[in-house]
């Protein structure tokens, strides 16, 4: 049901689904406004750039069930009239692992 939840918790969900964005617009249509939305999981920054070897193996951790490629900011432009980020902090692994509330917009 739409607006049930005052707060959603997805812990590593984002980079092992098929569809992110569809997964973020999901939380944020059940989320209440002015909900919060946790993510933790892992991202790549939108200007880091990959060597031949994760480029490479990329599509072979895929299948297996997660992307080392997600970025936050791709998924993020999709919903960003939806929802603010209030907080984006790293938390390990040099940035790669990330914290971010969301606040769903009335």
């Amino acid at each position: 049901m739409s607006g049930s939840f005052d707060i959603i918790v997805a812990s590593l969900v984002l980079s092992v689904v098929p569809d992110p964005v569809k997964v973020m617009k999901e939380m944020i249509r059940v989320a209440k406004d002015e909900g919060e939305i946790f993510i933790f999981d892992k991202f790549v920054s939108e200007n880091e750039r990959f060597s031949l070897g994760k480029k490479l193996i990329r599509p072979v951790i895929k299948v297996l069930g997660t992307d080392i490629g997600l970025s936050f900011d791709r998924v993020y432009k999709n919903v960003n009239h939806h929802c603010r980020i209030q907080y984006d902090l790293d938390v390990m692994m040099k940035g790669m692992y990330r914290k971010i509330t969301l606040q769903k917009i009335r």
